[in-house]
């Protein structure tokens, strides 16, 4: 866990040191991947941690979809474009998730 707090305080710190217009979260992750290629190996305890967080990751999500409802007549018109958004970006994020775990994961020998 302390690995994955620091890479997030680095992100959050080079976010607001340089401006950049992408969030202290996702920059986070991006230096803890390079970290993580560089290396080349993957800590028991960030295993662990990783696969609990992704088992959480569907509550972790759940407010701001249900945060949606609450905006009413604002979000009124807006349905359809909001679930063509949702429904092509989960397809393209699965297809580039299964792309990327072809391309990184060795091949299994039987």
């Amino acid at each position: 866990m302390t690995q994955i707090l620091l890479f997030w305080l680095l992100g959050e710190t080079l976010h607001y040191l340089t401006g950049i217009p992408i969030s202290g979260n996702v920059l986070g992750m991006l230096l803890l991947f390079l970290w993580l290629m560089i290396r080349q190996h993957l800590d028991d305890q960030l295993e662990r941690t990783s696969h609990t967080l992704i088992s959480l990751l569907s509550l972790l999500l759940l407010p701001g979809g249900v945060g949606l409802f609450f905006l009413g007549e604002r979000m009124q018109g807006q349905w359809l474009p909001l679930l063509l958004a949702v429904v092509i970006g989960t397809a393209v994020s699965i297809l580039i998730c299964l792309w990327l775990m072809r391309r990184l994961m060795p091949a299994e020998k039987h």
